[in-house]
């Protein structure tokens, strides 16, 4: 059995942490079929890159999804609500590990969202064309974590970043306020850079799944991997995980 260790000083999310993944070495075809047990007939590709720094490598993960009418409006969009998502996560042959772990994840995603938009859990629609992205992320990277055969995850402090952004309900601060509903009671803090360094997606995994925050320095491992959220970044902009064998001294 492993522990895992998440540094998110330049934050967290969804697609960063399954890069981090695959570049740990979590294999491509587990990731696939994972992927395609669940959503067995949807469209999307995977776009993923090895990106080189200075002898240094990390992993760039994302969900490319075909482009829908833009004559349809926001109601006519496929979406997914949370019980059909759970009902798709228990009708599927995955193992009991990732099931639960998947559920509880969008469980607590989707409460976080219901309270920050005043409304019963059963209103909130996940509504990236039908939820596709945010299930193959949360889907993704419990599956990830059970092949590491992980028993116990770990993460420093968040880095959150600061300013603004645009949802479809307008221009909102960041955090934005499902991710901080999600980060209640979790060590968090602001430095010099801004932007939305962590998603309600990857605050959801992370705060479902971690057990305890605080920095730690690791010095040997199992293995090691490097997430970019965007091609363009920098390697200071990774999410780091590292695969220890697991202790109860950390």
């Amino acid at each position: 059995m492993n522990d895992v260790y998440f540094d998110c000083n330049r934050g967290i999310s969804g697609n960063r942490i399954i890069g981090a993944l695959l570049d740990a070495g979590y294999p491509l075809d587990a990731l696939t079929a994972v992927v395609r047990e669940i959503l067995p007939t949807e469209n999307y590709e995977f776009q993923i890159h090895k990106i080189s720094f200075n002898q240094r490598t990390a992993t760039f993960f994302d969900v490319i999804l075909p482009e829908y009418d833009p004559g349809l409006t926001y109601e006519q969009l496929p979406k997914r609500s949370l019980s059909d998502i759970i009902e798709l996560i228990r009708q599927s042959s995955m193992d009991d590990w990732i099931k639960t772990k998947s559920i509880a994840v969008f469980q607590r995603l989707a409460q976080a969202e219901a309270e920050a938009h005043q409304c019963d859990i059963e209103e909130i629609d996940f509504h990236e064309r039908g939820a596709i992205d945010t299930i193959i992320d949360v889907v993704g990277s419990v599956s990830g974590l059970h092949y590491f055969q992980i028993k116990r995850i770990l993460s420093s402090p968040l880095n959150v970043g600061f300013g603004t952004i645009r949802y479809r309900y307008g221009t909102l601060p960041i955090p934005a306020p499902a991710t901080q509903r999600l980060l209640k009671d979790v060590p968090v803090y602001v430095n010099e850079v801004g932007g939305e360094l962590v998603t309600p997606t990857g605050a959801a995994i992370l705060t479902t799944l971690c057990s305890k925050y605080q920095n730690i320095e690791i010095c040997t491992f199992v293995s090691e991997g490097y997430g970019l959220g965007k091609p363009e970044h920098s390697f200071e902009d990774c999410l780091r995980i590292s695969i220890v064998p697991h202790t109860e001294k950390l």
